[in-house]
């Protein structure tokens, strides 16, 4: 069972999110995207639906559901990999100017 966090219309191409994460600086990486593994240089498909980043802290998932984005970690994440849950949800609802 995982723990979600829930970012309202959030929801945006992968390129966008992309440069959100990259703009917050909190050490993540896209590692899978619908299942697949991508490398760090591959182009992000024009629809997406499941992602899974990896950080230190350990791995999230975000999920697309409409226009919201649904962060998702496993049901035993530690402290840290909880508040990094909380910062990327902070990061990815920020619109970049």
């Amino acid at each position: 069972m995982g723990l979600e966090r829930v970012v309202p219309g959030a929801a945006a191409p992968l390129a966008e999110l992309s440069a959100r994460l990259v703009a917050a600086n909190l050490g993540c990486t896209i590692v899978m995207i619908d299942g697949a593994l991508v490398l760090p240089t591959a182009p992000f498909p024009a629809t997406w639906r499941e992602v899974r980043l990896r950080a230190p802290e350990g791995t999230v998932t975000l999920v697309r559901r409409g226009d919201d984005l649904v962060l998702v970690v496993f049901g035993n994440a530690d402290a840290g990999l909880r508040t990094l849950q909380e910062k990327l949800a902070e990061a990815l609802a920020q619109k970049l100017t």
